[in-house]
């Protein structure tokens, strides 16, 4: 399995997937990897793979080339149910539990949020091919995983302000003539109900199209094809736009950068954006006080990723694991 795409899948902190799917077709039972004393069997493998394929038949990238091969689904469901297994492990072993009402809340939100009723909300879930109570099983256990992963990792990165001050002076360039900008930008769109399986399916089309920018392809014709926001018929082309009317997360991705240069994969409430600063003009600078925070959080972010993989690989090393081809 490509290191990219799996750490993506890790990263986004959405490896759970429902059992509970319904299968016409007989197929043999057997034992196809172990973790520690609990099997992973091929029926549960295949109700993994049918729910991957549905998340990934969600990214435009992959569609246009044409799929993914079957062995390396197979291998990328395997790997996210052992990994859930590892995770079951140590949400019992911390004491972690998420009770019928706190989830109730959470559904209550979606539907608030969204304008749904209960029925328009199951049947919006049956779309995707999910039963109330599966959904609920796959809510549960984000939640569990998230807690998890805050306890064992997140509450321990901490960056201090001289930290912040001491990024911001190294880069202090980066935030200067930064009163108007002139940027090419291509933003996909993620469905507020969607959950994070499908959030982590856009998250990856938006890596997949940040590469091909790396790799050489016009950004222009790349926003032409992919964007769903403003400007995309011309290429994804914005400006003069006025910083201070930018999302503070955006505007400091666009410091950071020089003209010609291109930002990272950058989620935003609506979804996720990919920015090329074009050029840049004016004589006001961002202080420190307007950039501290989003700051902070970008070493927070760049602690943290750093610190779950080095996790990860300690709670693999630490269970007995088996692939029985």
């Amino acid at each position: 399995m490509p290191q990219r795409l799996a750490c993506c899948f890790f990263l986004a902190v959405v490896l759970a997937l429902p059992t509970g799917w319904a299968h016409a077709e007989e197929v043999v039972n057997r034992v196809v990897a172990i973790v520690d004393d609990e099997v992973v069997t091929s029926l549960d493998l295949e109700r993994s793979m049918r729910r991957l394929k549905m998340d990934m038949a969600r990214m435009e990238a992959m569609q246009q080339r044409g799929g993914v091969p079957p062995s390396q689904i197979r291998r990328m469901a395997l790997e996210r149910m052992i990994d859930e297994k590892i995770f079951a492990k140590e949400v019992k072993k911390a004491g972690l539990v998420v009770g019928a009402e706190e989830l109730d809340h959470f559904i209550g939100r979606i539907k608030q949020a969204n304008n749904l009723s209960d029925e328009d909300f199951v049947a919006s879930l049956s779309r995707q091919g999910m039963t109330l109570e599966e959904y609920r099983a796959d809510l549960r256990g984000d939640i569990l995983k998230q807690r998890l992963i805050n306890q064992a990792v997140k509450k321990h990165v901490v960056v201090s302000d001289a930290e912040v001050e001491k990024y911001y002076k190294e880069h202090y360039d980066q935030f200067q003539n930064m009163d108007e900008v002139n940027m090419q930008a291509i933003f996909l769109k993620v469905d507020p109900q969607a959950g994070l399986v499908a959030e982590n399916a856009v998250r990856q089309q938006a890596e997949n199209i940040q590469q091909k920018i790396q790799n050489g392809e016009d950004f222009s014709k790349l926003a032409q094809q992919h964007s769903q926001g403003p400007g995309a018929e011309r290429g994804g082309l914005l400006g003069p736009l006025k910083t201070g009317d930018l999302l503070p997360s955006m505007r400091q991705a666009l410091g950071e950068l020089k003209p010609g240069q291109v930002s990272p994969v950058l989620q935003i409430p609506q979804g996720f954006v990919i920015m090329k600063l074009v050029d840049r003009s004016g004589d006001k600078g961002l202080a420190l006080a307007e950039v501290k925070e989003q700051i902070r959080s970008k070493l927070e972010k760049q602690i943290t990723e750093k610190r779950f993989k080095d996790w990860i690989k300690k709670l693999r090393a630490e269970n007995y694991v088996k692939i029985i081809d």
